[in-house]
């Protein structure tokens, strides 16, 4: 008697409100959008000009995201003092790694799959500069030196090699009201009065309790006690 063939393929996701849409072609969104003027298509220069390097030399926040094994995107915030991230030349960039929870999540993604896409901030500016490139991480002594701040040197180091830069216009940042503080009481509307841990926490009781045992209630200590001490 044969053996009943395995069926190998992925299990089906479980059915969520996503299901109720259908997706569009590219078609259909041009049809929508319309398409961009020529001089915002022809926008995306290889290497660094002057005015990017310079915003991004006083950029002390940015979001790096990097492509998992599984396909899926991880976008991970990155912030440091401004002049961290360093313009090695007009197509490199170096990225210092400081002290954080050790998953590693960009760094491992970082080692498959180098692709990697980054946008960068300046408070005040309601403009942001993206780039898109390739990367790989480095243990390099002198540069984690170069890259020292609060007189540490950097954990790691990532390298980028600049594919693509290019800035972006300011609605979105205008939209949200990103740079006029919280006039409108976003962060008190999701902590309610609480904080984040705390409320992390007694969302997943039974999950956090099992995993940080008597370090649950200590939490407090232990997040305070990383922002002072462990953030370089």
């Amino acid at each position: 008697m044969s053996a009943t063939p395995t069926d190998t393929s992925p299990p089906h996701p479980p059915e969520t409100a996503a299901d109720r849409y259908s997706p569009i072609t590219m078609d259909r969104v041009r049809e929508v959008i319309g398409f961009p003027a020529r001089f915002i298509a022809d926008k995306k220069d290889t290497e660094l000009r002057e005015f990017a390097a310079r915003f991004i030399a006083h950029s002390p926040f940015f979001c790096m995201a990097t492509v998992g094994a599984d396909g899926l995107l991880d976008t991970s915030p990155k912030g440091d003092p401004p002049g961290s991230v360093r313009i090695l030349d007009a197509r490199t960039l170096a990225i210092p790694d400081r002290p954080g929870n050790k998953l590693a999540d960009s760094f491992e993604n970082i080692t498959r799959n180098p692709a990697v896409g980054l946008v960068f901030f300046v408070p005040g500016l309601r403009e942001v500069i993206r780039v898109n490139g390739d990367a790989f991480v480095t243990d390099d002594p002198e540069l984690l030196a170069m890259l020292s701040a609060d007189g540490k040197p950097a954990v790691l180091a990532t390298i980028v090699r600049i594919r693509e830069v290019f800035g972006q216009c300011g609605k979105a940042v205008i939209r949200a009201k990103l740079w006029e503080g919280d006039q409108r009481g976003l962060a008190e509307a999701v902590t309610l009065g609480g904080d984040f841990y705390t409320l992390t926490i007694a969302e997943n009781a039974a999950k956090m309790a099992d995993k940080l045992g008597q370090l649950a209630g200590g939490i407090h200590d232990l997040v305070d006690d990383s922002y002072a001490n462990e953030l370089f």
